[in-house]
C-alpha cells in the first residue's frame, strides 16, 4: 500500500518487504493479521485434554499388569508430568517427566500405600505451561498384589449336616470378596467340586456355614473346604480333610417307561415322578446325552408323588444324540437335588 506523509510516498506492508528483499536488506517475516508480522503460523495454546486408562475404570493392582495411560494433546510442550491423585489430591508421582506423544506406560502401577477406592485419578501436566493440566477422576483401584488367605479353626474331628458350623480365618490383600466351596478328594481320582457354601461373603474373617451340608453328597471321610478371593485368581486356602456325616439325602426320580423306549414328536407319555427328603415339587429338562437341550424346558414347579403327562417334542434338538435322549428332575427349591430317567429315542 502507499502511505502519503506530506510531499512523500511512503510504501508500505508486503509491497515495502518485498522491495527491501530485492535490494539484498534482511528484514522480518511479512505475516498476516494473526501473525504479528513475525511469520508463518502462531503455535497453537497449550492442552491437554481426554486423559484415561482405555476403556477400563477400574484396576487390580497385583492381576491387571501394567497401566497404559492416554491424552490428548496440542501446543509446543515437549513433555510431561504424570501424577497419581486421591480424592483430588496428587499422592505420588507416576512419571516426573515423559514424552508429550498422548502414551505412557505405567510399569508395576501402585495406589502409593493409600486405601483402596474408587476416588482415585491421575493428572496430566504440561512442562513449563503454567496451567496447562488434564485430568481423569473417578478411578478404582484396588491392591490385591500380597493376596494371602489361611484357615483359622481346630481340626475337625467329625462334622453333621443339618448342625452350624463356624468358619474362620484370616486375610490379607483379598479385595474384600470371598467364595468358600465344599470338595471331595479321596486321592484316587481328580477332586470333585460338591457345592458353592458362599459366594461373594464378605471377607471378615467369619462365616457361619448353617445349616452344613453335604449336598446330597452323603457321608464321607474326604470332604475339604476352599476358600478364595472372588475376584483374585491363585489367591485361595484349603482346608481338610474332615469327615461329614449326613444320612438324609433328597432324591428325585423319574420313571414311567422302560429304558430304550422310542417316542413320536407330539405322542402323550405319562412320567411318574417321586422324591425324597425334598420340597415335593421338581423343575424338569430334557437333556441329549449329558447335555441339556437349548430350550428343552418341559415344565417347573411340577408336584411329585403323582404323574405328569408330556407331549413329547425334541424342543428343535438338531443334534447327533436321538437316541440318548433323558428328562432331569431337579428340586424346584434345591439345585444339587437331582434325578433323571433312563434314556429314550424320540423318532
Amino acid at each position: 500500500m502507499y502511505v502519503f506523509r506530506g510531499s512523500r510516498v511512503v510504501l508500505g506492508g508486503c509491497l515495502a518487504f518485498s522491495l527491501l528483499l530485492a535490494a539484498g536488506l534482511g528484514v522480518g517475516g511479512c505475516g498476516g493479521s494473526d501473525d504479528g508480522g513475525g511469520g508463518g503460523t502462531e503455535p497453537l495454546p497449550c492442552a491437554i485434554t481426554n486423559v484415561s486408562i482405555g476403556t477400563q475404570t477400574s484396576w487390580l493392582i497385583g492381576v491387571d499388569g501394567d497401566m497404559n495411560v492416554r491424552w490428548d494433546h496440542q501446543g509446543s510442550a515437549t513433555a510431561v508430568r504424570i501424577d497419581l491423585l486421591k480424592a483430588g489430591a496428587a499422592v505420588a508421582v507416576v512419571a516426573a517427566s515423559t514424552a508429550n506423544d498422548g502414551f505412557h506406560t505405567w510399569v508395576n502401577p501402585s495406589t502409593a500405600s493409600q486405601p483402596d477406592g474408587d476416588d482415585f485419578g491421575l493428572r496430566v501436566t504440561a512442562l513449563g505451561e503454567a496451567g496447562c493440566a488434564g485430568e481423569k477422576t473417578g478411578l478404582t483401584l484396588t491392591d490385591v498384589s500380597d493376596c494371602a488367605l489361611t484357615w483359622a479353626m481346630a481340626d475337625l474331628d467329625s462334622v453333621i449336616a443339618g448342625g452350624s458350623l463356624s468358619l474362620d480365618w484370616s486375610s490379607q490383600m483379598t479385595g474384600g470378596l470371598l467364595d468358600i466351596e465344599l470338595w471331595q478328594d479321596d486321592l484316587g481320582g481328580e477332586p470333585r467340586l460338591v457345592g458353592l457354601v458362599a459366594a461373594d461373603t464378605p471377607d471378615d474373617g467369619q462365616f457361619t456355614w448353617d445349616p452344613v451340608d453335604s449336598f446330597h453328597f452323603g457321608t464321607n471321610e474326604w470332604f475339604f473346604l476352599r476358600l478364595s478371593a472372588t475376584i483374585v485368581p491363585g489367591c485361595d486356602a484349603t482346608y481338610g480333610p474332615f469327615k461329614m456325616v449326613d444320612d438324609v439325602l433328597c432324591a428325585c426320580r423319574v420313571s414311567g417307561f422302560r429304558a430304550g423306549s422310542a417316542f413320536s414328536e407330539l405322542e402323550v407319555v405319562g412320567l411318574d415322578l417321586e422324591q425324597d427328603f425334598g420340597s415335593g415339587r421338581v423343575d424338569l429338562r430334557l437333556l441329549a446325552g449329558a447335555e441339556l437341550v437349548p430350550g428343552g424346558i418341559i415344565a417347573d414347579n411340577v408336584p411329585v408323588n403323582e404323574a405328569y403327562e408330556w407331549t413329547v417334542s425334541d424342543y428343535g434338538y438338531t443334534g447327533a444324540e436321538r437316541t440318548r435322549f433323558r428328562i432331569r428332575a431337579v428340586d424346584a427349591e434345591d439345585g444339587y437335588c437331582v434325578g433323571q430317567s433312563d434314556v429314550f429315542t424320540i423318532r
